[in-house]
């Protein structure tokens, strides 16, 4: 990885984490060690959403982030559940990016996890590695502004620092992983009609039927022309009981889910295309189909 664009990503997280912090020979160190380091992840780890098993192939994505949080101090305070939402919907928002996440938690208190990852209703993958293997494989540097990766589909770190700390890597995490489908993307701005337009649905059992409220708000012009509602897939539709929306007023849409009876990620989409714009707003669901049923 000793290329002009790995110099050049080499400098972006240095400069993004002297933003927050001074002490740049450490960081410079850090940062060059580590960048094209892989991180494994051991096979006997076990992967869950709030206390629900799941089949997880961490592995399977253009690219991944890992963030390792150890049990020294408050680890509700490290976990920043709330930043990470947003951040990983974020991250969703473009269908040609693909991205897994995955928290690695070092404690062994299992049940007090559990219980703050369900109050949060963080909906995302996580390992509460009790053993520690992780830490034992890796050996993550030991502040903890170090112990989040962006990796490729090698697992090789591209980039680390955390963005749930740091807005200039979240930036650059974003431009990173979106990069490659920038020019593809059939997705204007308007998504910003929508404030709230990517829901996580963590684990849904076959079969099941998902209803979510999506609400559009048109503070742009003059009057929105609903023109079509257009799904990714028959297990996804929306109802719309608006033809327009005038400037300064909002309208929902309803979307149905029909989870598939394959255990699989779930993304699913739809595009709502209205007369005044070229390209859609897309509303987008992500989640996971699994056969694994029993609570940890």
């Amino acid at each position: 990885m000793r290329t002009l664009g790995f110099i050049v990503i080499l400098a972006a997280v240095v400069l993004a984490l002297e933003s927050c912090d001074s002490r740049d020979s450490e960081q410079r160190a850090v940062v060059e060690e580590w960048m094209g380091k892989e991180i494994v992840i051991p096979e006997d780890l076990t992967f869950q959403i709030q206390d629900t098993p799941i089949n997880y192939d961490f592995n399977n994505a253009d690219f991944k982030i890992v963030t390792y949080v150890d049990s020294t101090g408050c680890t509700n305070c490290k976990m920043k559940l709330k930043e990470w939402d947003k951040i990983i919907n974020d991250l969703k928002s473009d269908p040609e990016v693909e991205v897994n996440f995955l928290m690695v938690i070092n404690s062994t208190d299992l049940k007090e996890i559990r219980k703050m990852l369900k109050e949060n209703n963080f909906q995302h993958p996580v390992c509460i590695d009790s053993l520690g293997v992780f830490n034992k494989v890796n050996t993550p540097p030991a502040r903890m502004q170090f112990q989040t990766f962006l990796l490729n589909r090698q697992n090789e770190v591209i980039a680390l620092g955390n963005p749930a700390y740091n807005p200039k890597i979240r930036e650059l995490y974003k431009q990173l992983a979106s990069e490659p489908a920038a020019e593809s993307s059939d997705v204007n701005e308007t998504s910003t009609i929508c404030d709230n337009s990517v829901r996580a649905l963590g684990v849904v059992n076959k079969g099941d039927t998902i209803n979510k409220l999506f609400r559009l708000t048109n503070d742009k012009i003059d009057q929105l022309t609903l023109q079509e509602i257009v799904p990714s897939c028959h297990c996804i539709t929306g109802n719309a009981k608006f033809t327009t929306i005038q400037r300064g007023m909002q309208a929902d849409i309803k979307v149905r889910y029909i989870a598939d009876t394959i255990s699989q990620p779930i993304y699913q989409y739809l595009d709502i295309y209205f007369k005044e714009y070229d390209k859609p707003v897309r509303l987008i669901l992500h989640g996971y189909i699994n056969a694994l049923t029993s609570k940890l």
